[in-house]
């Protein structure tokens, strides 16, 4: 079967970030500080979600794939990277979005093996993939294979010290939409600290005023136990939820965030 998107297990961005770098290193490109996505050509196993498994980059004749830019599949006994003549062509000149093409079907290949084991196709469409919007991003195929993609191809420690998602793309040979995504998520990384001293810096007032003022138990907490202490005493803060009994402040999981 086929589709633009799936529903896949959920995985914050940072967490699909992880998994390339673990793709990076166990290619032993870790250091590059440009990836060249050919050089998939002579890899015969990759590193997954679930383990080393059997692969094979195939690249096919522009009539076979004329709508799709890229389709990860798997075969029977390898999981199979496609891509058309056009796309190999224009990846082997550095054109970033051919680049970033075999890039997001390699994310595919490693996060997605349980849909593909079940027969799942996985194309990248010429014209963009359309995702329904009941798909949070987090269980989405497609913004997951994107942020692998950007995460595959750019060095960490060079891209950190460069001042825009424009130096990112020249420097990494990407898309500006994958060095966008890259570039922010940084930005966020770099800015947690300072938003969580912020956070418990709230927590501590509201905390320092319901002990003159107690929450009243009966009508305010919500019907759920903090994952902390185990008690039944939570309530709204603003857009994020506090226990009032160990103080814990909590994310909800509307974005795929755990709880903080």
């Amino acid at each position: 079967m086929s589709s633009d998107d799936f529903i896949v297990d959920p995985l914050r961005d940072l967490e699909v970030h992880g998994h390339a770098k673990a793709l990076r290193s166990s290619l032993g490109w870790e250091n590059s500080e440009r990836v060249d996505p050919l050089d998939l050509e002579s890899v015969n196993e990759i590193w997954t979600v679930r383990g080393k498994k059997p692969f094979r980059f195939e690249v096919v004749s522009d009539a076979e794939l004329p709508d799709d830019s890229g389709l990860t599949t798997y075969d029977g006994t390898c999981i199979v990277v496609k891509i058309p003549r056009r796309i190999r062509h224009k990846a082997f000149m550095g054109d970033g979005y051919a680049r970033y093409t075999i890039a997001h079907e390699l994310g595919h290949a490693v996060l997605h093996i349980d849909q593909l084991l079940k027969g799942a196709t996985l194309p990248r469409r010429r014209v963009g993939n359309a995702t329904p919007a009941w798909i949070p991003k987090f269980k989405s195929a497609e913004h997951q294979a994107m942020v692998f993609g950007g995460a595959f191809l750019i060095n960490d420690a060079t891209a950190r010290v460069l001042s825009s998602a424009d130096e990112v793309s020249v420097q990494a040979g990407v898309s500006l939409i994958a060095a966008r995504i890259y570039f922010e998520q940084v930005q966020e990384e770099l800015a947690r600290p300072v938003v969580a001293a912020r956070v418990q810096k709230i927590a501590d007032e509201v905390q320092e005023i319901l002990s003159s003022n107690p929450v009243p138990p009966q009508t305010s907490y919500l019907n759920e136990v903090c994952s902390c202490c185990g008690q039944q005493k939570l309530f709204p803060v603003g857009h994020k939820f506090m226990c009032q009994a160990c103080d814990t402040v909590y994310d909800r999981f509307q974005d795929g965030d755990e709880v903080q």
